[in-house]
């Protein structure tokens, strides 16, 4: 099943790692948008887990990318003037 969204956060956006239970793969990756959120759990097959590991540390090394590409950006003003 394909499945594509986009998503403008809100300004409480945040997120992490949650523990859902005590079980270590009942953790996920948690993202509150505000006021949506979105949880990307590991896949429930241990076997399956260095494949998931790979796309989180993709999905770390994409949005650290993204942040430095925005950083050099600079960010726009009232009047769509970019300063740094």
């Amino acid at each position: 099943m394909a499945f594509n969204a986009t998503w403008h956060p809100g300004p409480e956006a945040v997120a992490g790692m949650q523990q859902i239970g005590s079980a270590r793969e009942l953790a996920a990756l948690v993202i509150y948008l505000d006021p949506d959120s979105l949880a990307i759990m590991p896949p429930p097959d241990p076997s399956q887990w260095p494949r998931f590991v790979s796309l989180l540390r993709q999905l770390r090394d994409g949005a650290d990318e993204l942040a430095d590409h925005l950083d050099r950006t600079g960010v726009p003003g009232k009047d769509g003037e970019v300063t740094e």
